[in-house]
């Protein structure tokens, strides 16, 4: 119940006034850098579209995002995402980004 009241801002209220809160000279860490130990990393996998996808290896295939539509031909296919070269330029896609693809219409 007796709680302090603040009808200001806090920091307004400092507890030692002649305390400085920042540093003006260089601070070299004395801590060493600690890697990570036991790191797992997953992915979701599908086993047959991704085996479908690498029957149209070196075809020219029209694949559909969650953001758009590609037409390359396929370079690559990963675990986790495919290699699309449009125009010369390589696009990395990831598999789960996928909806649909197709073979392109030759011209």
């Amino acid at each position: 119940m007796n709680r302090p009241m603040y009808y200001a801002y806090p920091q307004t209220y400092a507890l030692n006034p002649n305390q400085l809160h920042y540093r003006s000279e260089d601070v070299q860490r004395k801590e060493e850098p600690v890697l990570p130990k036991n790191v797992m990393y997953t992915t979701s996998v599908e086993p047959k579209f991704i085996e479908h996808l690498t029957q149209h290896k070196g075809l020219m295939v029209s694949i559909t995002t969650t953001v758009g539509k590609l037409v390359g031909t396929l370079d690559e296919v990963f675990i986790d995402h495919v290699a699309l070269v449009v125009q010369g330029k390589k696009h990395h896609i990831r598999i789960c980004e996928i909806v649909y693809f197709e073979k392109a219409e030759s011209k």
